[in-house]
């Protein structure tokens, strides 16, 4: 059979067997070249997924960096901050304390006058044996030579001011090596401070 191409005659010497042979390998190079080029682009398509993953797996793993990073910071900065409560703490603690003793000193010197001034009181012929404070009450024992001793005694502590009532408790009478002695306690109520 003769076509005709513009002033071109071509002769097809095929056999139509082999016509149909051609046609089924072109059908079939045509679908195979289809399957390739949709292999191709899913393979294009998962590896842009994969490179687009990897891309967020990267940035995802910045950010989880950062976050470690703010939270040390943060960890770090309230570690300091109580760090410097405490200082503050400490440094309060330290200064209430300094007050306490500087209040103790200037008490210890009130209560050193307290007694000089108790036993300045004392006539001669008396002297004091023992001085115990409970609950504003203050108990003087001691000895005196004679009984009008312990009556002066108890007037001159009540002049001090340091009393609100002076008050005999027990008196006796002892002879210690052939000498009369006179022991006493006397209970003695503070008269209270007002500030």
């Amino acid at each position: 059979m003769k076509k005709k191409n513009g002033n071109k005659t071509r002769i097809n010497l095929l056999p139509a067997a082999d016509k149909e042979r051609f046609i089924k390998n072109r059908k079939k190079a045509i679908i195979l070249s289809i399957i390739i080029a949709y292999g191709f682009f899913i393979f294009l398509l998962d590896f842009t997924a994969y490179l687009e993953n990897s891309s967020k797996r990267i940035y995802i793993s910045g950010l989880n960096q950062k976050l470690t990073l703010m939270k040390t910071k943060n960890l770090l900065n309230k570690s300091l901050e109580s760090a410097i409560n405490s200082r503050k703490n400490l440094k309060n603690t330290i200064k209430k304390r300094i007050l306490i003793i500087k209040n103790l000193e200037k008490f210890k010197v009130a209560w050193n006058k307290k007694i000089g001034d108790m036993v300045q009181a004392s006539p001669s012929g008396v002297w004091m044996s023992g001085l115990l404070l409970q609950k504003g009450v203050i108990t003087i024992e001691g000895n005196s030579i004679s009984l009008n001793g312990i009556s002066i005694y108890m007037d001159r502590l009540k002049t001090t001011n340091m009393f609100k009532k002076v008050i005999l408790t027990d008196a006796g009478r002892e002879i210690i090596g052939g000498n009369t002695f006179y022991r006493f306690q006397l209970k003695a109520t503070l008269t209270p401070v007002i500030k």
